[in-house]
């Protein structure tokens, strides 16, 4: 009966050592970024929409923020920009229902001649961290994006072009 019960007791102890371990290395701001894993070719078609409008509005130089689409702190409603169409409003509705309504913000900004498109969820930290689905012609210049601002981030690698973003 002692062999048994020391048996059963070590069991128990490698379960529980096993189930810290997963917890401790389970990467959460990983799984926020599953909704872009699973809608991909959405994200995908807002960031071409917005590449287009912005173009339409001949802005030839390099701009500052625009916001596609805002929340504007839900004081009057979710607003987009103007001439965004139906489409694009539609596709950012989407995008909204899918996060469960997380989704504050979508900027487009360019810089050095590439375009830079912010998906920003969670704005108040009320679900976790800030956390940012970024399409970028290049890391370098999202890295520059971001380390010009006075935040701690994290950054990690979606799919070409596209990096999730952790604000801590």
């Amino acid at each position: 009966m002692g062999r048994t019960r020391i048996v059963f007791m070590g069991i128990a102890a490698a379960v529980i050592i096993v189930a810290l371990g997963v917890i401790i290395k389970y990467n959460h701001s990983s799984a926020k970024y599953d909704i872009y894993r699973d809608h991909r070719e959405l994200f995908a078609a807002v960031k071409e929409e917005t590449e287009l409008l912005m173009a339409s509005l001949d802005n030839r130089s390099d701009i500052g923020n625009t916001f596609i689409y805002s929340n504007n702190g839900n004081a009057v409603g979710h607003q987009f920009l103007d001439g965004a169409n139906e489409s694009l409003q539609g596709k950012v509705g989407q995008i909204i229902a899918l996060s469960e309504d997380k989704l504050n913000f979508v900027r487009y900004n360019r810089q050095d001649g590439k375009s830079l498109i912010r998906f920003v969820f969670d704005w108040e930290g009320e679900h976790g961290n800030t956390y940012h689905i970024v399409y970028c012609d290049s890391q370098d210049l999202a890295e520059k994006a971001y380390s010009e601002e006075p935040v701690k981030y994290k950054l990690d690698k979606l799919a070409d072009g596209w990096y999730g973003i952790e604000i801590k």
